[in-house]
């Protein structure tokens, strides 16, 4: 398998909190340093926030909002923002993909599609801003008449991950911005700066002050600064997004004052081919299903289901396209796989290659790659369990890692039942030719979103993301993802 090499020095960069639009330290004056995973240098940093300056942000954010500045606006004018910070980003493609790569060890060309990815969601919720809309009842009562009307929900608060570091935000942002909300962020500690340089860019594009606010913190006093915007009760939407158990935490926190919640959480989702599948494609698929950005995505295809009538065939043509995955220094653009994004997340999921032996056969994997270029980094080859049981740890718990269980199945009713038989369900993928088979599966499974014929890759942009089960509750995306920050008001008017 291929591996390049370090095409360039890495460089360290200071990043502030975000309030009023302008850079401000962290009212302890503390920062902490970000390790890039590519070779262990220390390439940015930033803020250490604790709960006074979570404090401060909200204060604003809930004056911001109550002044009407930005939920009165007119709607021409916050999609002429909306539309505005999307060319900004994309002019601005180049800075943002540096950092993602330097911070998290994404590809760079993963990062450059994640950029566009961004730049569409916050052209269509630009749009959606012309045309929020309520309605009417008006033939109930001659002497009456009834209106329904959509406000913005308030002061939003929004705890992201480092897997998606622009997109992740940016989703929760762009739908809150266009119903009128404000809002305060927390990214991850393990890659902040994406939605610092956000914040900066919607202040540019006219946002005005106090409507974004962004606050960075390291791991120990972000857990305090996440709980701080969970529970306060100048909150009125919390948006988290990561593992379930941190998603339960953040559920108690807003039981406080009963704030709305919106939780995107795990996965370990089942992609099912059956013998009549366009097999190398399926196969090609299938290794992309589980190795973009390394494994590092929720909705990973990481259960890989296969009939047994086609196992063995299907299986050489999965690992003859393993092989062509490229791990290697994430600035090249030949590289298809960087590293895990720090030593922590390194050692856990190898912790789950350990585990893998007892559940099944390694059939290619499982280690670093074999280059000296790359020993500073924290690399691991594409890794792939057969013969797996679907009651095992690899089977059930979400690794986060490129590692793939491969589970054999008899029927479609067994695919069905292997396919449930999670506490997750977050995705899903079916291959088959037979459309009748196609819908059987698409009604049995269980999940928030299922592809046919592909996964990850159709092409339908805007389409609602979220889960079943321990995935999470809520909606991100398209219209759904808009009318999680909008509250219905409803009106009734006596006619003398």
């Amino acid at each position: 398998m291929n591996t390049v090499a370090s095409p360039a020095p890495l460089q360290t960069t200071t990043f502030l909190n975000w309030i009023g639009n302008k850079d401000m330290p962290a009212a302890s004056g503390k920062t902490f340093d970000h390790i890039s995973p590519i070779d262990g240098s220390v390439v940015a940093r930033f803020a250490d926030s604790g709960e006074e300056d979570a404090r401060r942000a909200v204060e604003l954010a809930r004056k911001t909002f109550d002044s009407g500045v930005w939920s009165n606006a007119p709607a021409r004018s916050r999609f002429e923002v909306l539309r505005r910070v999307a060319r900004i980003i994309e002019d601005n493609k180049q800075e943002l993909a540096e950092r993602m790569v330097l911070e998290s060890g994404k590809p760079v060309s993963t990062a450059m599609g994640e950029i566009m990815g961004a730049v569409k969601t916050f052209e269509y919720y630009a749009g959606a801003t012309l045309d929020l809309e309520g309605s009417a009842i008006s033939d109930r009562n001659p002497q009456a008449f009834g209106l329904i009307l959509r406000e913005p929900v308030g002061v939003a608060a929004f705890i992201t991950p480092w897997n998606f570091p622009l997109l992740n935000p940016v989703c929760k942002i762009a739908p809150a911005l266009a119903a009128g909300c404000v809002v305060v962020a927390k990214p991850s500690h393990l890659c902040s700066s994406p939605t610092v340089l956000l914040a900066r860019y919607l202040a540019q594009a006219g946002v005005p002050d106090g409507v974004v606010s962004v606050i960075t913190s390291q791991k120990d006093r972000g857990a305090v600064v996440g709980q701080y915007l969970s529970s306060s009760p100048l909150v009125d939407k919390v948006a988290f997004t990561g593992s379930t158990a941190t998603g339960r935490a953040v559920m108690r926190a807003a039981a406080t004052n009963n704030k709305k919640v919106a939780l995107e959480l795990g996965g370990k989702s089942a992609n099912i081919v059956f013998e009549d599948a366009d097999l190398d494609t399926a196969a090609a698929t299938a290794i992309a299903a589980f190795c973009y950005n390394s494994g590092q995505q929720c909705s990973a295809g990481t259960r890989l289901l296969v009939q047994r009538s086609i196992y063995d065939d299907f299986m050489e043509r999965v690992l003859a396209q393993a092989g062509k995955q490229i791990v290697g220094d994430p600035r090249d653009a030949a590289t298809t796989m960087g590293p895990l994004v720090n030593r922590e997340q390194y050692d856990r999921v190898r912790g789950h290659v350990n585990v893998g032996h007892d559940c099944g056969t390694l059939l290619t994997g499982g280690s670093r790659p074999d280059d000296s270029r790359l020993d500073d980094g924290l690399y691991l080859m594409p890794t792939i369990f057969g013969g797996v049981d679907n009651q095992s740890r690899l089977a059930q718990e979400e690794v986060f890692g490129p590692i793939l269980a491969v589970i054999p199945f008899d029927d479609t009713d067994a695919a069905i039942r292997l396919a449930n038989d999670s506490a997750y369900g977050l995705a899903g993928g079916v291959w088959t030719r037979n459309l009748d088979r196609a819908f059987k599966v698409i009604k049995g499974v269980r999940t928030g979103k299922m592809f046919v014929n592909g996964y990850n890759n159709v092409g339908i942009d805007d389409m609602p993301h979220g889960g079943y089960k321990d995935s999470g509750v809520g909606r991100e995306f398209g219209r759904e993802g808009l009318a999680e920050y909008q509250q219905v008001k409803t009106v009734q008017i006596k006619l003398a």
